[in-house]
């Protein structure tokens, strides 16, 4: 079950939860627009403490908290 939440946030109550990497990679974002996610992560400044992916952008994020 905690794989589950890990790999898609679905509790996230954003209203661009589109918008966060959690959502993205389960879409399968990361393989149809690698420059675009690679731009996402790439010198990351945040990072989720649900599922620990890192970000350039908060606004990428469920639970976002500064490197």
């Amino acid at each position: 079950m905690i794989e589950e939440k890990i790999a898609n946030n679905e509790s996230c109550a954003s209203d661009v939860y589109n918008e966060h990497l959690c959502f993205l990679v389960c879409d399968g974002f990361y393989e149809t627009d690698k420059d675009a996610f690679k731009a996402m992560v790439q010198e990351a400044q945040y990072r989720c403490q649900i599922c620990g992916r890192t970000a350039q952008s908060e606004k990428n994020l469920c639970d976002p908290v500064a490197l």
